[in-house]
């Protein structure tokens, strides 16, 4: 027997079907007028996976007590091990190189409120179905999964579609999906019931 939908995930059915749901461009996934069904809300979870699988958001969502960086997820050429604490202690001396922008001379990437996850929210090495549960979780995904939408929307997680330059001139790799699809096919996933993958 599934388990009632939550009131929250009821509410913001509703307030997203009044935004606009098309984006210039590229359009990830049709409108269902036909309804919803788990199979389809977890298929739209499936979609939103290959871009929070990425480096540029499992070098700050690492399991590591380190930073790491680069395609190859390399660890970080400072000794900066991540602390106690819940942005990890490291983010005053991270804030000392990385500064509120590229830095296109050094090559040292920037974005407002530059930090790590904390280490409860490392998704490394998590299946789709475990990344889901844990986005779900407020105790492991640090966010009920109704804050998704305003997190991507955050300077520092839209930096990942604008990485600049690395400290040889070559471009930083983005996410396969344009950001506007990402945010899109949330939505469509927080309407949906947000259910996940089983594996």
């Amino acid at each position: 027997m599934r388990a009632r939908t939550h009131p929250v995930f009821v509410i913001l059915a509703c307030l997203f079907a009044l935004l606009p749901a098309s984006f210039p461009g590229e359009r990830v996934v049709a409108a269902d007028a036909g309804g919803s069904s788990p199979a389809r809300s977890a298929a739209l979870f499936e979609k939103m996976v290959p871009v929070l699988m990425h480096p540029r958001c499992l070098n700050c969502h690492s399991r590591a007590d380190f930073p790491r960086q680069g395609d190859d997820r390399h660890r970080h050429t400072m000794n900066i091990s991540r602390g106690p604490d819940d942005h990890g202690a490291p983010a005053l001396q991270c804030k000392t190189c990385h500064q509120a922008a590229n830095q296109p001379a050094s090559g040292v990437p920037g974005a407002p409120d530059w930090h790590l996850a904390p280490l409860r929210m490392a998704w490394e090495g998590l299946s789709a179905g475990e990344l889901c549960r844990a986005l779900r979780d407020p105790q492991r995904g640090g966010m009920p999964p109704e804050k998704l939408v305003a997190h991507v929307n955050t300077a520092l997680v839209r930096w990942a579609w604008a990485p600049g330059t690395n400290a040889q001139g070559a471009p930083r790799s983005t996410p396969p999906l344009s950001h506007e699809a990402l945010v899109e096919v949330a939505r469509q996933w927080l309407a949906s019931g947000s259910e996940c993958p089983g594996t």
